[in-house]
């Protein structure tokens, strides 16, 4: 997992290759610390390095996009391979996360 910050407001989680169950609570433990407890509001999730993501996986990206909403910010989501794609679209997961191509699109509409 790789961290930035973009302009100021926004962090960048660049998310593991596997994100599962061995793994998540400890990934979810850094997210939060790292977003939320500094501060920020608006968190951008790039899966460029994830090839696989269980249900325990999708329970953290849930609980990342409550907790931004709840701060008054926003989760947005980029480089979503085609398994992991389809993985979202048959739990209906699609239509709740805000879904990017690309990061430029991703950070404008978390800076509005």
């Amino acid at each position: 997992m790789e961290i930035a910050i973009i302009d100021e407001c926004i962090v960048k989680i660049t998310m593991p290759e596997e994100v599962e169950l061995t793994i998540s609570q400890d990934l979810k433990r850094k997210i939060y610390e790292n977003t939320f407890e500094k501060g920020y509001k608006k968190v951008l999730l790039d899966f460029s390095k994830t090839k696989y993501i269980d249900s325990t996986g999708l329970g953290i990206i849930v609980a990342i996009h409550k907790q931004s909403l709840m701060n008054a910010g926003a989760a947005a989501i980029i480089n979503l391979d085609n398994n992991i794609k389809s993985l979202f679209k048959m739990t209906a997961l699609d239509r709740i996360f805000n879904i990017f191509d690309d990061e430029e699109s991703a950070v404008g509409f978390l800076k509005t």
